[in-house]
């Protein structure tokens, strides 16, 4: 058996071939799916979707900021306010529209060891970026990431591979609000709230961005489907992750994230 990893996916808003390269490529199964067997596992899903009664997609409510979490909301605000963070709201994620299909539970389960600190979690302000670990091969500069949220700039003339934002955000999508980033966290979230009810309150803090992700911007002709599905009669929603009708639990091959980098010659024009 390969090394892998415990998720959980949401193949009925896939689309077929998404969901069966899906199944057969990044998780694993003994023995291995079939073509025939992988369609027929992802029909099944999404026929239990379109058998779903449509949906009254309303803004979630928006909770004022609880007294204990005012200061941390202050000091995230006077560091990260500006031109994608636009302000910060505390709502229950499981009444958030969703365009990722896949939560890895193994890390969901990382994020978990932080339960009770729940705001910083959410919220974080400073990501420092570690040194990384290293090697020359095959003439290539290969950097080994812990993660994969990660991205190349150059800055002062500097190269510069850094973290990204940290935080978990969400984003308007013609009125419905979309879970951008921080779904393992939201996960990890929401399975505390649901095991013990009584010891939390289901809504917590976000950041809320102004940017869509890539895939949803509407100038892509690629990305038409899922923005038609999320503004449909049944977006998916972050609370589906938790109906055992429609999530399958699977095992995700585990990956290794890397930077290469490599010097070319190539013909003066």
């Amino acid at each position: 058996m390969p090394p892998t990893l415990d998720a959980v996916i949401l193949p009925g808003w896939m689309e077929r071939n998404e969901a069966t390269t899906y199944l057969q490529k990044m998780c694993w199964f003994d023995p291995p799916l079939t073509d025939q067997q992988a369609e027929a596992l992802w029909a099944r899903y999404r026929d239990r979707v379109q058998g779903l009664p449509k949906r009254n997609i309303e803004p979630p409510v928006r909770l004022p900021i609880a007294p204990a979490d005012q200061q941390h909301v202050s000091d995230f605000l006077a560091k990260k306010r500006g031109p994608e963070v636009l302000d910060v709201i505390n709502v229950n994620p499981m009444d958030l529209v969703i365009c990722q299909s896949v939560v890895i539970t193994d890390v969901a389960n990382e994020h978990a060891l932080n339960s009770g600190r729940w705001t910083e979690t959410f919220l974080v302000i400073n990501r420092p970026n570690a040194q990384l670990p290293s090697r020359i091969e095959n003439e290539m500069l290969k950097f080994t990431l812990p993660h994969a949220e990660h991205m190349c700039e150059i800055k002062n003339g500097q190269f510069l591979i850094k973290q990204g934002a940290g935080y978990v955000a969400a984003v308007e999508l013609q009125g419905r609000l979309v879970l951008k980033t921080g779904y393992h966290r939201c996960f990890a979230f929401a399975r505390a709230v649901r095991n013990t009810p009584e010891a939390g309150d289901p809504s917590v803090v976000m950041a809320l961005a102004a940017n869509l992700p890539a895939h949803l911007l509407p100038n892509l002709p690629e990305n038409q489907r899922l923005r038609t599905i999320l503004l449909g009669p049944r977006p998916p929603l972050f609370s589906d992750f938790f109906d055992p009708d429609l999530t399958l639990a699977v095992k995700v091959r585990k990956k290794r994230y890397e930077i290469h980098i490599g010097m070319h010659t190539i013909d003066e024009p």
